[in-house]
This record gives structure tokens, sequence and C-alpha cells, in this order.
């Protein structure tokens, strides 16, 4: 048990994290709880019932923590190896479903620190590599933000330095934000770096992560320089995409196949563990180069029936560079218009993605559009939104006086070549 100072106040906001199990004080009562979360201010608890209750933030004392205490923001683990084979790979867990477990006492999923189901994954393989696993972070992916994408890229980077390739687990909800991001902080690469998830916690019957992880490690065992995603290829066992992460996009909430490579092929495929690479895959380069400049004054903007100029210029407020979500071809309102003419004049930049995924963004076919190209638009093909952002905040930093001419310029293979028949999605 992980006693409280009494010689230190400490809150229960200081103390708990969502699912931990604490011993408390309400109205001269003790009760053994699993704290929930702050609402305002009330704090949630489970009884050990099984009710949940509320209780005001300041009517509660706290006596003591009932387990070791295991602070989301400690990650202090020491790293475990699997194998002493001549491969070596890096294995890092962001967190993530991949890195989680059921909570029985909350019925929610939650992170855990503890990695050691991977070692099910890869048993014979094993000999074949050296497997370093280690964990850096303990958060579900909704929580990742571009100081979590740099502290992630730099630690990736020392990995890659010293070992063959990287694997990086991680919440599949954005997972192709970091991909993006890594891919453009990667300016060279003498590996591969790999994002896996899992659809499903790793404690249940049905969970992917096994698979998942066991085709990122054979994915990591072939030689080229790029950052990919690999998952499920179909909602059955038996085979596993890898996917360019410039060019991937969760498609589906739930099903293991829920990534897809849009307007392009699938880097590699895995099938009855065989490995097949596309021919488009870039090759390793001698040395990694690397740089973790991102501005973060760039955003999304998504473009509907109920936008409006202020609602635009409010947005924009704070920033650079906004990619703005068009409909079909890259069409907003003409009321936009204006404000689009007057923000790019004061020195902001507007690129144009399609909400529509698939198809290239053309501004020459409507009137519309080259309206929109004269209030000072510029459109990006078929880049995906997620990827335009990630790319906006890497040329800010980098190239602020060029911005458009390297926002068009396909760095990563962020921009296809061609576009797939409809028949191919």
């Amino acid at each position: 048990m992980a006693h409280v100072d009494p010689g230190v106040k400490m809150t229960v906001k200081e103390f708990a994290e969502f699912g931990s199990r604490l011993k408390i004080e309400h109205e001269g009562q003790i009760l053994d709880v699993t704290f929930i979360k702050r609402d305002g201010n009330e704090l949630v608890f489970k009884l050990s019932s099984g009710y949940n209750v509320r209780f005001s933030f300041n009517t509660v004392k706290l006596i003591e923590s009932l387990e070791e205490s295991h602070s989301s923001n400690n990650h202090s683990m020491e790293m475990a190896t699997i194998g002493n084979g001549s491969r070596k790979i890096s294995l890092l867990s962001t967190g993530g479903t991949i890195s989680s477990k059921v909570d029985y006492a909350t019925g929610a999923v939650k992170p855990t620190e503890d990695v050691s189901f991977i070692l099910d994954s890869i048993r014979d393989i094993k000999d074949k590599i050296t497997l370093k696993a280690k964990i850096i972070d303990s958060i579900l992916s909704e929580n990742m933000q571009p100081d979590n994408w740099i502290r992630t890229g730099r630690l990736v980077k020392k990995a890659l330095d010293e070992d063959d390739a990287v694997i990086l687990l991680h919440g599949t909800d954005t997972m192709s934000y970091t991909a993006s991001a890594l891919a453009f902080m990667f300016e060279r690469q003498k590996g591969p770096i790999i994002l896996t998830g899992s659809q499903r916690s790793s404690d249940r019957p049905s969970s992917d992560a096994f698979e998942n992880i066991e085709s990122s490690v054979r994915f990591s065992m072939e030689r080229f320089g790029e950052v990919g995603i690999c998952m499920h290829s179909s909602i059955s066992d038996g085979s596993s995409s890898l996917i360019r992460g410039v060019r991937a996009r969760k498609m589906h909430t739930t099903r293991r196949d829920a990534f897809r490579a849009i307007e392009t092929g699938e880097l590699g495929t895995i099938r009855e563990k065989k490995v097949s690479l596309n021919n488009d895959i870039k090759h390793p380069d001698a040395e990694n180069i690397f740089s973790d400049k991102l501005d973060q004054a760039a955003g999304i903007y998504y473009f509907n029936p109920l936008s409006n100029q202020e609602d635009l210029e409010s947005f924009s407020s704070r920033k650079k560079a906004v990619v703005i979500m068009a409909t079909g071809l890259g069409h907003v309102a003409e009321r936009l218009l204006p404000k689009i003419r007057e923000l790019t004049d004061a020195g902001k930049h507007f690129v144009i993605t399609s909400q529509c995924l698939f198809g290239r963004v053309d501004l020459e076919v409507y009137a519309s559009g080259r309206k929109l190209l004269a209030a000072g638009a510029v459109p990006l093909e078929n880049m995906l939104p997620e990827t335009a952002l990630a790319k906006s905040m890497y040329v800010l930093a980098h190239y602020p006086d060029e911005f458009e001419k390297w926002m068009t310029k396909n760095l990563r293979g962020e921009i296809s070549e061609r576009s797939l028949l409809h028949g191919e999605i």
C-alpha cells in the first residue's frame, strides 16, 4: 500500500488517477473506493458494492492509496529484452488500446504498464531478433498532442540510432496524425518505423493486438526507410497490411481492418506469415536525420453549410496556416471568399483538402474553385487532411517564407502520383 504522508496535505485530485483504489473519509465514514473522475466540484467513485457515488470535493479526505502509485506520468520501467538474434528492434509503447486492459473495477479500458504479453506474439521468431521493449508513455491516443509527437520522435530517433528498426505501440484513433508527424520529422531514416495498435485490448479473447505486433515485428525484419502503420487487412486473423504513414486513414470505429491506404497501394502485406513488400517502398538511408521543429499555429477547419466569415475569422485568429476540409473538388461557399482573401493578404495561409478523401482537389473545374484560387487558397491535390495538418506544422517551422512551394512539393509520398479507380478502394 502507498500511504499518504500525514505531514503533507494531499488531495484526491493530486494523488489519484482513473481506476486508483483508495481509502477515503466522507462525513465521518471510512470507505474503500475506486476513483473514476472529477466532474466539476464533485468527485465520482465506485463503491465495492458496484454503485457509483458523487461527493463534493471539499467533503472528501484521502486516507491512503490501496495500491502502489503508478502515475501515468511516471515512465521509469526497466527495458525488457526478448530474444538474442541479430536483428535489433526497439518496441516503444505510448499506450492506447493495444497497451490497455479491461479494468473490471470500473468496467472501462485503461492503460497498463505491463507489456509482457508481447512475448506470446513472437515466440516462433524470437531467436532471430533481439527486441527491447519499453514504455515511454501510458495515455490513450485522443490525449496525444504535438508535444507528445516531439517527445516520441526524439525517443524513436535515439532508438533507431542504436537499433535496426522501431515499433511504436499507439492508440488507433489518432495514429495517422502521429505517423504523419514522425514522417516529416524524419527527413532521413536508416530503418523501419512502424506504428501499430489494436481495436480490442490484449486481455480480450478476440484481441487483434497479438497478430498486429507479430506482423509489425516481421515487417521490422525487412530493410526499408519509411514510417508505416501495420494493422489487420481483414476482419479475420491471417493477413496484415503495412500502409505508408502519410496515406493511412482509420475508416471504421471497431473493425480490425479499420485502416486503409487512401489512393495508394499498401507498402507491404503478410499472408500466412510471409512478407511481401511493394516495389514503391523507400530504401533505407545511410543515416537518420531528424528535426523536431513543429510550429503549432495550424489547424483544420471543416467547411459546412453553417460556416460564415465570423466563424472562419475566429478559428484562424491564432493560426498561421489553416487546412480547409472543403466539399467535393475543393469548394467552399462564396460568402467565405472575401474573408479568405483578407486573411491571406494579412499573411495567413489557407490550403485546401477534400472531405471526400478519395479523389483529388481541382480548383480549375468550376468557377467557384477558380474564385477560391484567386482569393489566395492553395490546393493540395489528394493529400489527406490530417497529413496536411502535420505537414503545415513542419513547413511553417522550416520554410515559413516558402510555405506554398513546400506544401505542394511531395516530400514523403503524401501526394500520390495517381488516383486509384473507385473499384480499387
